[in-house]
């Protein structure tokens, strides 16, 4: 169970910065994308070299694929004012069905459930459930979504 105020990715570091901690603020919403996805979880964004900062964050560090992403850059989302797309009058909208079954299929992940989740709890405590969820059950640090093992030990998982 996760009792913290902040969640922590522990990366082995390969440029003379060993064991550096990234802390992320539990009640910190822009850790979560407007689409529902944990960036925490994400490959780019726990990477040692030039990390991603998050949906949410700066350009810096983003492919081309995150800059020019279809949800992140919605006109009715923007317009809307809403944080996450479960606002918004056309949720679930095409483009965040095609997500929701791209995520399901290869990572186990539905944007769909996140949003509905975040509706119902919250963003704060969704957050706190998410790391609970995707926590490594042998060395505690978060898991990657994209990887069947944790980056900091090894320890394979599944059935997320």
């Amino acid at each position: 169970m996760v009792t913290g105020e902040c969640l922590t990715h522990t990366r082995n570091q390969t440029h003379n910065m060993p064991g550096k901690v990234m802390q992320i603020p539990a009640k910190e919403p822009t850790i979560i994308a407007p689409c529902g996805i944990n960036c925490s979880l994400c490959r780019a964004y726990i990477r040692d070299r030039h990390p991603c900062p998050g949906c949410r964050g700066g350009n810096g560090n983003k492919s081309d694929a995150c800059l020019t992403c279809a949800v992140k850059n919605c006109e009715e989302l923007n317009a809307g004012g809403h944080q996450f797309c479960h606002a918004c009058s056309k949720f679930p909208c095409a483009e965040l069905l095609r997500l929701d079954k791209r995520y399901r299929t290869r990572y186990g992940v539905s944007v769909i459930a996140n949003l509905e989740r975040i509706q119902a709890v919250g963003v704060e405590f969704f957050v706190v459930e998410e790391t609970a969820k995707w926590s490594c059950p042998k060395c505690g640090s978060l898991l990657c979504m994209h990887k069947p093992e944790c980056v900091n030990c090894g320890h394979t998982w599944n059935d997320k």
